[in-house]
């Protein structure tokens, strides 16, 4: 998915050489995505720009599915919740001061998005009246809807917005980010 800040931005032509292998590998990829060769190399420039040139420094690695609904299968969700809200919060505050520079609600939305992203989850980012809306829908099972919803809750508590009309399921996570009155 390319960012709809990345579309409609200013763009510039550049040059790189690449050897053979690579280029037929690209198109062959581009093409069974639909995609041009060009609207292709710009999603992997723009992935890099936003998130491989951080992941490594910030503490992330990859795991596939399965061994991590097996893994979560095996903790209680009062374990899961102390985990995300300690451990995880810290870490993912972390990773969007470094990514972004700053820790605000757009911030930790862009930040969230990207991750979603780069992590292959498929998500909807839904804004709408100044209200923003996700669906996640993660295949990892309902404690990493737990998982997943105590971290963000945790962080949008400290910047003084909530996840409000939230549903953990199974394979899927919704909210809606609303401001705290107080």
């Amino acid at each position: 998915m390319l960012n709809k800040d990345v579309r409609e931005k200013k763009t510039s032509i550049i040059s790189v050489r690449v050897g053979d292998e690579i280029k037929n590998k690209l198109r062959v990829e581009s093409e069974m995505s639909n995609l041009s060769l060009n609207t292709l190399i710009s999603q992997i420039l723009y992935k890099h720009v936003r998130w491989d040139r951080f992941a490594e420094d910030m503490g992330f690695v990859f795991l596939t599915k399965a061994f991590l609904r097996s893994l979560l299968e095996h903790i209680d969700e009062t374990t899961i919740t102390r985990i995300a809200v300690t451990t995880c919060r810290g870490a993912i505050k972390d990773a969007v001061l470094y990514m972004e520079g700053e820790l605000t609600l757009g911030s930790f939305l862009e930040a969230l998005d990207t991750w979603l992203e780069a992590s292959h989850i498929p998500f909807r980012h839904i804004e709408n009246n100044g209200t923003d809306k996700y669906v996640i829908q993660h295949d990892l099972g309902k404690k990493w809807s737990i998982y997943l919803s105590a971290v963000i809750n945790s962080i949008l508590n400290e910047i003084g917005f909530a996840a409000r009309n939230q549903k953990s399921e199974e394979q899927s996570l919704t909210f809606e980010v609303e401001k705290i009155h107080k």
